[in-house]
């Protein structure tokens, strides 16, 4: 899988980023373990962010010795940029460390004394905001030092002008960007969620079991527009072509994204499931629990290959071996020859119309009760409503990514799929909210649902309208 780095630019590629989403990650679990006073979580985060401390070693290290290596490419590597990148990456680092000392320190002082000081967890809780803030900087100005499409006014690559491409053709390399840095989420944060679950399987605490399992959940749904992000820069790197990416080694990496996709959804389905389960019968099921285990990890194996042929597409630095050369011996474009055919694509269609009133009648039904217009009922009644909706989403992403494949190029260069894009995953977290609060599930009939709730109702509204009203649109505008 890809696992153990062969260079220096190969080894930094891969641990650069856990510092940065790795802590907004184990910040989740730590701003839980605070509110719910959850001490046992408490410790395992305090463990966790001493052990990004640790990791900030090698990371520079290794940016060190790559620096060294990469920057006698000056037609690929921006000498400014570099340099803002490195004075910033210094910056995060140090703070990082001092942060992971800290952390670090307090884990072991507390597990000896039995209880964690209040002042301490509050202190590493500002630091890491603010290591979190310059890394956010840091990881900014290094995606930008090492690609320099992200620069490109249009597509054209270095051989190309851009008089040559005609106004308004093409698609945006702010797809590129976003796609860099949103598939660190799943993957990354994947890997946190699990170290995590483990952690609270084996010491049987509850709090950290369902904090995990949200965050499943939520890796699942960033999937969707990690992929679609992908889709995207797909054609943003590759019509015109840009020098030394290849539309072979892009379907190589597509492969198995489709299979990370596939896993992420199964993985956070599952997780929701049990996470909905548990309200009713107050314990987790221990086959559940197991049977979300196996797919955290064999997902995990199979988003680590993901990863690593996604960084082969525009990093020559880290290419060992010869990259394939004919773009149509992998099966992501022979789909879409396949879905391309209207005896296909329309039942697909078909099922992803039917997903969507699936979701919108649920969220409707949520909305309506939340807002005071359903009071005859309570909350809990409305609650049984919500995987009808889950499994609404599932099958528009199932259904969606197929048609997205038939015809992607047009898609993300339609005006109203960002709008598209940009509220369903937010539409689909939301979702959480009505899942896991205590105050709105012991709304009972008759009653009025707090305040938040209904804030959170008009954001899944809308969010839902957007969609909706996106895809709709899509063949229109």
């Amino acid at each position: 899988m890809h696992l153990i780095p062969d260079t220096w630019p190969h080894l930094h590629m891969l641990i650069s980023v856990f510092p940065l989403v790795g802590l907004i990650f184990v910040l989740c679990f730590y701003v839980t373990s605070v509110v719910t006073k959850n001490q046992t979580m408490q410790w395992a985060c305090l463990g966790a962010i001493g052990v990004l401390g640790v990791i900030a070693i090698p990371t520079y290290l290794s940016g060190d010795m790559t620096l060294a290596k990469v920057a006698a490419d000056t037609k690929r590597v921006s000498a400014d940029i570099t340099g803002y990148h490195y004075a910033w990456s210094i910056a995060a680092l140090v703070v990082l460390v001092v942060t992971g000392a800290v952390a670090g320190w307090e884990a072991l002082r507390s597990m000896k004394s039995g209880r964690v000081s209040n002042n301490i967890v509050h202190l590493v809780l500002g630091l890491s905001f603010i290591t979190l803030m310059l890394m956010i900087v840091a990881g900014e100005t290094g995606w930008e030092s090492d690609h320099p499409e992200l620069h490109l006014a249009t597509r054209a690559s270095p051989g190309v002008s851009a008089s040559d491409i005609p106004e308004g053709v093409g698609t945006p390399q702010a797809w590129s960007h976003v796609h860099m840095i949103l598939n660190h989420f799943p993957t990354i944060g994947f890997v946190i969620t699990l170290a995590f679950f483990i952690y609270g399987l084996m010491r049987d605490n509850t709090v950290i079991k369902r904090t995990s399992l949200v965050l499943f959940a939520a890796c699942g749904i960033l999937g969707a527009p990690t992929y679609v992000t992908g889709a995207a820069a797909m054609w943003a790197l590759t019509d015109p072509p840009i020098l030394e990416i290849t539309k072979a080694a892009i379907n190589a990496h597509r492969d198995m994204a489709i299979l990370s996709l596939f896993g992420l959804a199964a993985t956070g389905a599952s997780a929701y499931f049990e996470l909905w389960r548990y309200r009713y019968r107050g314990r987790f099921s221990k086959p559940a629990l197991n049977s979300v285990l196996v797919l955290a990890i064999v997902t995990l194996g199979i988003m680590a290959e993901t990863g690593h042929r996604g960084g082969l597409i525009n990093h020559p630095e880290i290419r060992t071996s010869p990259m394939p050369t004919d773009p149509n011996i992998f099966w992501s474009p022979n789909i879409e020859n396949l879905i391309n055919n209207v005896i296909w694509f329309v039942p697909w269609q078909t099922i992803h119309f039917f997903g969507y009133s699936l979701v919108f009648g649920t969220v409707l039904a949520v909305v309506l009760r939340v807002l005071g217009f359903w009071k005859a009922v309570p909350f809990s009644a409305v609650h049984r409503l919500l995987p009808l909706g889950v499994f609404g989403v599932i099958m528009n992403v199932f259904t969606g990514m197929l048609m997205l494949m038939a015809d992607t190029y047009r898609y993300v260069n339609e005006t109203s799929f960002i709008p598209k894009m940009f509220f369903l995953p937010i539409g689909a977290i939301v979702v959480m909210y009505f899942s896991l609060s205590d105050s709105l599930w012991n709304v009972k009939a008759g009653e009025d649902a707090p305040i938040t709730a209904k804030w959170f109702a008009v954001i899944l509204l809308i969010s839902w309208i957007g969609v909706i009203m996106g895809g709709r649109l899509l063949p229109y505008v």
